[in-house]
Protein backbone atom coordinates (compact mmCIF):
# COMPACT_ATOMS: atom_id res chain seq x y z
CA UNK A 1 0.00 0.00 0.00
CA UNK A 2 1.57 3.54 -0.97
CA UNK A 3 1.99 6.29 1.64
CA UNK A 4 -0.49 8.19 0.00
CA UNK A 5 -3.05 5.46 0.18
CA UNK A 6 -2.62 5.76 3.67
CA UNK A 7 -3.19 8.96 4.54
CA UNK A 8 -6.52 11.26 4.71
CA UNK A 9 -7.34 13.79 2.45
CA UNK A 10 -4.95 16.68 2.10
CA UNK A 11 -5.64 20.37 2.25
CA UNK A 12 -2.95 23.05 2.26
CA UNK A 13 -3.09 26.41 4.80
CA UNK A 14 -3.90 29.10 3.12
CA UNK A 15 -1.40 30.92 5.34
CA UNK A 16 1.92 29.28 5.70
CA UNK A 17 0.71 26.89 2.82
CA UNK A 18 1.87 23.85 4.52
CA UNK A 19 -0.20 20.91 3.39
CA UNK A 20 -1.26 18.61 6.08
CA UNK A 21 -4.21 15.42 6.41
CA UNK A 22 -7.22 17.51 6.78
CA UNK A 23 -8.06 16.34 10.20
CA UNK A 24 -5.30 18.33 11.41
CA UNK A 25 -6.63 21.40 9.74
CA UNK A 26 -9.21 24.03 11.04
CA UNK A 27 -12.18 24.35 7.62
CA UNK A 28 -13.51 27.43 7.35
CA UNK A 29 -17.23 28.06 4.97
CA UNK A 30 -18.89 30.68 3.74
CA UNK A 31 -22.19 31.59 4.91
CA UNK A 32 -24.98 32.56 2.36
CA UNK A 33 -24.82 35.93 3.97
CA UNK A 34 -21.08 36.18 3.59
CA UNK A 35 -19.53 36.09 6.41
CA UNK A 36 -16.64 33.54 6.99
CA UNK A 37 -17.48 30.98 9.98
CA UNK A 38 -15.40 28.41 11.40
CA UNK A 39 -16.77 24.57 10.42
CA UNK A 40 -14.27 23.26 13.00
CA UNK A 41 -16.33 19.95 13.20
CA UNK A 42 -16.33 20.02 9.22
CA UNK A 43 -20.29 19.37 8.21
CA UNK A 44 -21.40 22.67 7.58
CA UNK A 45 -22.01 22.85 3.18
CA UNK A 46 -20.01 24.40 0.89
CA UNK A 47 -16.48 25.39 -0.40
CA UNK A 48 -13.74 25.09 2.31
CA UNK A 49 -10.98 26.88 3.28
CA UNK A 50 -8.39 25.49 5.81
CA UNK A 51 -5.14 27.42 8.47
CA UNK A 52 -3.29 25.00 10.70
CA UNK A 53 -4.47 24.72 14.59
CA UNK A 54 -2.25 27.65 15.10
CA UNK A 55 -3.72 31.23 15.85
CA UNK A 56 -0.50 32.91 14.18
CA UNK A 57 -1.60 31.26 10.90
CA UNK A 58 -5.50 32.74 11.61
CA UNK A 59 -3.99 35.97 12.25
CA UNK A 60 -1.68 35.49 9.04
CA UNK A 61 -5.10 34.47 7.15
CA UNK A 62 -6.77 37.47 7.89
CA UNK A 63 -3.91 40.35 7.53
CA UNK A 64 -3.16 38.84 4.28
CA UNK A 65 -6.61 39.11 3.25
CA UNK A 66 -6.91 34.99 2.35
CA UNK A 67 -10.17 34.45 3.27
CA UNK A 68 -11.30 36.83 0.74
CA UNK A 69 -9.47 35.27 -2.38
CA UNK A 70 -10.53 31.76 -1.94
CA UNK A 71 -13.77 32.82 -1.11
CA UNK A 72 -14.47 35.24 -3.87
CA UNK A 73 -17.59 37.42 -4.68
CA UNK A 74 -19.06 38.79 -1.57
CA UNK A 75 -16.71 37.62 0.93
CA UNK A 76 -17.27 39.96 4.00
CA UNK A 77 -13.66 40.49 5.73
CA UNK A 78 -13.41 38.69 8.63
CA UNK A 79 -11.76 39.62 12.05
CA UNK A 80 -9.59 37.61 13.72
CA UNK A 81 -11.12 38.64 16.88
CA UNK A 82 -14.24 36.62 15.91
CA UNK A 83 -12.93 33.91 14.46
CA UNK A 84 -10.58 33.28 17.50
CA UNK A 85 -13.65 33.54 19.52
CA UNK A 86 -15.60 31.09 17.44
CA UNK A 87 -12.46 28.31 17.43
CA UNK A 88 -11.87 28.48 21.22
CA UNK A 89 -15.71 28.01 21.71
CA UNK A 90 -16.12 24.73 19.04
CA UNK A 91 -13.16 23.35 20.73
CA UNK A 92 -14.10 23.36 23.82
CA UNK A 93 -17.50 22.06 23.00
CA UNK A 94 -15.85 19.28 21.49
CA UNK A 95 -14.38 18.64 24.28
CA UNK A 96 -17.23 18.58 26.52
CA UNK A 97 -19.18 16.27 23.45
CA UNK A 98 -16.21 13.79 23.58
CA UNK A 99 -16.13 13.78 27.50
CA UNK A 100 -20.17 13.09 27.42
CA UNK A 101 -19.17 10.40 24.86
CA UNK A 102 -17.22 9.05 27.34
CA UNK A 103 -19.68 8.93 30.35
CA UNK A 104 -21.97 7.03 27.84
CA UNK A 105 -19.38 4.10 27.30
CA UNK A 106 -18.72 3.61 30.84
CA UNK A 107 -14.77 4.53 30.62
CA UNK A 108 -15.20 7.29 33.33
CA UNK A 109 -14.52 7.40 36.99
CA UNK A 110 -15.72 10.94 38.96
CA UNK A 111 -15.40 12.20 42.17
CA UNK A 112 -12.35 13.58 43.67
CA UNK A 113 -11.94 10.06 46.88
CA UNK A 114 -12.91 7.41 43.90
CA UNK A 115 -10.10 9.25 41.19
CA UNK A 116 -7.40 9.24 43.84
CA UNK A 117 -8.36 5.96 45.25
CA UNK A 118 -8.10 5.02 41.53
CA UNK A 119 -4.85 6.31 40.60
CA UNK A 120 -3.19 4.88 44.18
CA UNK A 121 -3.56 1.81 42.90
CA UNK A 122 -2.72 -0.24 39.70
CA UNK A 123 -5.64 0.87 37.60
CA UNK A 124 -6.08 1.57 33.81
CA UNK A 125 -7.19 5.52 34.14
CA UNK A 126 -4.71 7.86 31.08
CA UNK A 127 -6.71 11.12 31.73
CA UNK A 128 -7.74 13.09 34.29
CA UNK A 129 -10.07 16.41 34.59
CA UNK A 130 -9.97 19.06 37.29
CA UNK A 131 -12.81 21.50 37.52
CA UNK A 132 -11.93 25.30 37.37
CA UNK A 133 -13.25 26.11 40.79
CA UNK A 134 -11.92 22.87 42.33
CA UNK A 135 -10.44 23.81 45.78
CA UNK A 136 -6.41 24.19 45.48
CA UNK A 137 -5.79 21.91 48.10
CA UNK A 138 -7.95 18.77 46.48
CA UNK A 139 -6.62 19.53 43.20
CA UNK A 140 -2.98 19.28 44.01
CA UNK A 141 -3.59 15.86 46.10
CA UNK A 142 -5.35 14.71 42.63
CA UNK A 143 -2.06 16.40 40.94
CA UNK A 144 0.30 15.08 42.71
CA UNK A 145 -1.13 11.34 42.36
CA UNK A 146 -1.74 11.39 38.79
CA UNK A 147 1.79 12.60 37.97
CA UNK A 148 3.51 9.74 39.93
CA UNK A 149 1.45 7.44 37.77
CA UNK A 150 2.58 9.69 34.81
CA UNK A 151 -1.24 10.41 34.05
CA UNK A 152 -1.38 13.43 32.42
CA UNK A 153 -4.13 16.32 34.30
CA UNK A 154 -6.08 19.26 32.38
CA UNK A 155 -8.43 21.73 34.35
CA UNK A 156 -11.13 22.29 32.19
CA UNK A 157 -14.99 23.53 32.80
CA UNK A 158 -16.57 24.05 35.91
CA UNK A 159 -18.17 21.99 38.80
CA UNK A 160 -21.52 22.72 37.90
CA UNK A 161 -21.40 21.99 33.61
CA UNK A 162 -18.61 18.46 34.29
CA UNK A 163 -21.15 17.10 36.50
CA UNK A 164 -23.80 17.77 34.02
CA UNK A 165 -21.70 15.74 31.76
CA UNK A 166 -21.47 13.44 33.63
CA UNK A 167 -25.26 13.06 34.08
CA UNK A 168 -25.50 14.09 38.13
CA UNK A 169 -24.43 16.90 40.51
CA UNK A 170 -21.63 18.69 40.47
CA UNK A 171 -18.20 17.31 39.79
CA UNK A 172 -14.81 18.26 40.33
CA UNK A 173 -12.51 15.75 38.96
CA UNK A 174 -13.35 13.15 36.30
CA UNK A 175 -10.84 10.32 35.07
CA UNK A 176 -11.04 8.31 31.61
CA UNK A 177 -9.70 4.87 31.20
CA UNK A 178 -7.21 4.09 28.49
CA UNK A 179 -8.59 3.59 25.31
CA UNK A 180 -8.45 5.69 21.76
CA UNK A 181 -11.16 8.25 23.65
CA UNK A 182 -9.01 9.19 26.46
CA UNK A 183 -6.34 10.05 23.96
CA UNK A 184 -8.95 11.87 21.63
CA UNK A 185 -9.64 14.31 24.29
CA UNK A 186 -6.31 14.36 25.31
CA UNK A 187 -5.50 16.15 22.28
CA UNK A 188 -7.99 18.40 22.09
CA UNK A 189 -7.53 20.07 25.26
CA UNK A 190 -3.84 20.23 24.43
CA UNK A 191 -6.02 22.16 20.75
CA UNK A 192 -7.82 23.88 22.97
CA UNK A 193 -5.41 25.18 25.68
CA UNK A 194 -2.90 26.49 22.43
CA UNK A 195 -5.52 27.90 20.33
CA UNK A 196 -6.92 29.73 23.89
CA UNK A 197 -3.62 30.79 24.59
CA UNK A 198 -3.80 28.68 28.36
CA UNK A 199 -0.77 26.37 26.81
Amino acid sequence: MSKASQQGPQRSCIACRKVLDQSLLVRYVLSPQGEVLVDYGRKLPGRGGYTCCEVSCLETAVKRKQFERIFTGCCLPPTYEALKESLVKQVRQRVANLVGMARKSGIVRSGSRLVMTELGRDSELSLVLLSEDLSPTIASKVVSIAENRGVPCHVIFDKGYMGQLMGKGERSVVALRSGPLAETINNEILRYKQIAGEA
